[in-house]
C-alpha cells in the first residue's frame, strides 16, 4: 500500500500501488493544480482526516458541470484527490503528487487533455 499525505499531514490517503500509468491531466483545472492522478475504485482508497488539527479538513471545490469535487486541506490547501458528485460513481482520483518523491518516480506517467 501507499500513502499520501497533503503537506501538513492532516489528511492522509492510503491506497494500493497503481496498476495504469498516472494521468497527468491538461484540462484548465488539473493543469492549474499541477495533478498528477492516480484512479481507483472508491472502495480502494482510504482518507484518514486528522480531526485533532483540523476542524474543517478538506474544502471542496466544484466547477463547470460540478461532476467531479476537487478537495483540498484546508488547513495547507494542497488538492488531495476528487470524487464524483454522483456517488454511485465507482472511481476516484488521487493526487499521486502527494506521495514522497521516491515513490511517485518510479511510477509510469501519460498526459491527456481530461480524465
Amino acid at each position: 500500500m501507499l500513502t499520501a499525505t497533503c503537506h501538513c499531514k492532516a489528511i492522509r490517503i492510503v491506497f494500493p500501488p497503481p496498476t495504469e500509468p498516472l494521468n497527468e491531466c491538461l484540462c484548465s483545472i488539473c493543469r492549474r493544480y499541477g495533478a498528477l492522478w492516480a484512479y481507483y475504485p472508491v472502495k480502494d482508497v482510504q482518507i484518514i482526516r486528522d480531526q485533532a488539527d483540523v476542524t474543517d479538513p478538506d474544502g471542496i471545490y466544484l466547477w463547470g458541470d460540478k461532476m467531479c469535487e476537487f478537495h483540498r486541506c484546508a488547513k495547507c490547501g494542497c488538492v488531495t484527490h476528487w470524487e464524483a458528485t454522483d456517488k454511485s460513481y465507482p472511481k476516484m482520483g488521487v493526487n499521486a503528487r502527494m506521495l514522497e518523491r521516491v515513490d511517485l518516480e518510479a511510477l509510469e506517467t501519460l498526459k491527456s487533455d481530461g480524465p
